[in-house]
């Protein structure tokens, strides 16, 4: 048999509505079959706690933009240069003190995010019921 257009539109109808994402539905709803038991464990992985972000990648690009206009002369771009290490200092300050929060199981009050250690510490003072 040869598909015609009007042969492949309407197998893809069902009670005369065409699906939104372009996919056939299922016929039957799909069964959910539990492997296993729903429930957290007593552990998260600190597989991504590394920052994807760049540090002072604005700064970085002003500094580079200087160079270039100035022929790569590093007196005439002196002020960049400053806000390029100062925001680096600062970048690389803020970073050994989250690294001495990280290293220590306290945990921080009102903290907004927590790191893999500090959450290990609630789940072991709160473990999941078995």
């Amino acid at each position: 048999m040869r598909l015609s257009p009007l042969l492949l539109t309407t197998q893809y109808y069902i009670n005369n509505v065409r699906p939104k994402n372009g996919r056939r539905p299922s016929r039957h709803p799909f069964p959910y079959n539990n492997i296993l038991p729903m429930a957290l464990r007593d552990q998260v992985s600190g597989k991504s706690n590394k920052q994807q972000a760049t540090a002072c990648l604005q700064e970085m690009t002003l500094m580079l933009a200087c160079f270039k206009n100035a022929d790569f002369d590093q007196s005439l771009c002196a002020k960049e240069i400053e806000l390029f290490k100062k925001c680096n200092e600062e970048y690389m300050a803020s970073k050994r003190l989250k690294k001495e929060q990280d290293r220590g199981t306290e945990l921080i009050p009102n903290a907004k995010k927590l790191s893999f250690k500090h959450i290990n510490v609630l789940l072991k003072k709160y473990p999941q019921p078995k």
